[in-house]
């Protein structure tokens, strides 16, 4: 097909979970219409398309989305169980900081079992559903961009190629060149938006075999079910998974919360070096924490609540726009609502290249605020795993006490509460409203 007869360019920069569903919704949408083809070129800085991290939760609202535009064929063949409404069985949190014995507190119902993805796994799927119309362009990390007068987006790589599209997505990650470039270019006023924050805390991930936990202590209440280890300024996830128990150590600072990092974001850390920080908690998880080998230490980064997600013909994505803490472990499911959005409205009939500033604003305003509301849940229940919540704010000198349980069942309950929301399902109104709004930028 020739340049002419595209209605569009569109250019990704990013090729993770929020960039190849951007482009997979586009090429659904557009599947039929040649008047509507959209040329969606994905430039990805690695060599290969892969990912960070090993899992992904999918909650009701995401699932939804994935189920209707077909997507539970390719994932149930990939070997994965689809999630079921009703309530499903979460954590246990109990309070583990203290050298004696700790107690349960919680025992977390969820209201909706999430769908639990590889992430390798949904790049796959999410690939297989390109059109030939979407190319992907590996090695070609974005270095900058910038805006002609008539709206194009000219994107500069770091090998000092270029290339030019009618629209920038940015989906290139929590430090992304596209937010950096984005801002800089709106003055400096809003220079305090052009770097992602850290937050406080160092996760550090690992796994270890459950046959070598169980032999030596046959027990162990971290064997069979997954567990929230809380205590102050730190909490431990364990989720005995197949053969192995993958282990999540938080450790938070609270004063550190968006000051500069200057170490690297992602270092080695000895077993030992874990075990020492965790050394005054109750004897039953310093042997789960050494059955694990090796950790990654992850320094984990935010971007603070944005004034915008678009300018002109450049729109943020994922964690382009709402990198955010892990605690509720909706990041990815939040990337694939942005791709949904976004998607259907550009491969809607009524967008056209004229109305690409309006049509990307509509965007902004279906998605800015809810992705915020999902960061600042997910912020709040880490700090309640950590007893740092203002509501629940133990061994501190307002409250210099550890908590009581009937405060830390107070505290349980609020967990449970707040991911209710998950559970809810407006997706089709959500597109009624977006589609809607279109039809009134189309009108005028």
């Amino acid at each position: 097909m020739s340049e002419t007869e595209y209605k569009f360019r569109v250019a990704i920069s990013g090729c993770g979970i929020g960039g190849l569903a951007v482009a997979a919704f586009i090429s659904i949408f557009t599947q039929g219409n040649s008047d509507g083809r959209i040329a969606v070129d994905i430039y990805e800085a690695k060599p290969e398309v892969s990912t960070i991290g090993a899992g992904v939760a999918i909650w009701k609202r995401s699932w939804q989305v994935l189920q209707d535009l077909g997507f539970e064929e390719d994932i149930v063949k990939k070997g994965f169980k689809v999630p079921k409404d009703g309530e499903s069985r979460g954590p246990i949190f109990r309070k583990s900081d203290q050298p004696t014995e700790g107690y349960d507190f919680h025992d977390h119902m969820m209201p909706y079992g999430p769908l639990g993805l590889y992430r390798p796994a949904l790049l796959e799927v999410l690939q297989s559903k390109l059109s030939a119309d979407c190319k992907i362009h590996t090695s070609k990390r974005l270095e900058r961009h910038d805006v002609s007068d008539d709206g194009s987006a000219n994107l500069v790589f770091s090998d000092g190629s270029t290339a030019t599209a009618d629209i920038l997505v940015g989906a290139d990650g929590v430090h992304s060149a596209t937010r950096g470039s984005m801002f800089k270019s709106l003055g400096d006023e809003y220079e305090q938006y052009i770097r992602a924050t850290f937050s406080g805390t160092i996760a550090y991930r690992g796994g270890g075999p459950k046959a070598k936990l169980a032999e030596a202590f046959p027990d162990h209440r971290g064997l069979e079910h997954p567990k929230v280890w809380c205590g102050k300024n730190m909490h431990v996830v364990s989720h005995p998974l197949g053969p192995n128990i993958g282990i999540i150590c938080y450790c938070s600072k609270t004063e550190m919360e968006g000051k500069p990092y200057h170490k690297p974001l992602v270092t080695d850390a000895a077993t030992e070096e874990v075990a020492k920080l965790f050394q005054n908690w109750e004897p039953d998880l310093l042997p789960m924490i050494k059955n694990v080998e090796s950790y990654n230490a992850w320094a984990i980064h935010v971007v603070d609540p944005l004034p915008c997600h678009v300018s002109g013909s450049v729109v943020l994505i994922g964690d382009a726009a709402h990198a955010m803490t892990p605690h509720q472990g909706v990041g990815g499911g939040q990337a694939i609502e942005d791709a949904h959005i976004l998607g259907r409205l550009l491969a809607h009939p009524l967008a056209i290249k004229g109305k690409i500033p309006a049509i990307l604003k509509l965007y902004e305003e279906l998605r800015l605020a809810p992705t915020q509301e999902a960061a600042e849940k997910s912020r709040a229940n880490g700090m309640m795993y950590e007893f740092n919540h203002p509501n629940f704010l133990f061994n501190d000198p307002t409250h210099p006490d550890g908590p009581s349980r009937e405060e830390l069942e107070a505290l349980g309950n609020t967990v449970g509460l707040s991911f209710t929301w998950l559970a809810d399902v407006h997706t089709d109104e959500d597109w009624a409203e977006a589609e809607s709004k279109l039809k009134a930028i189309a009108e005028h």
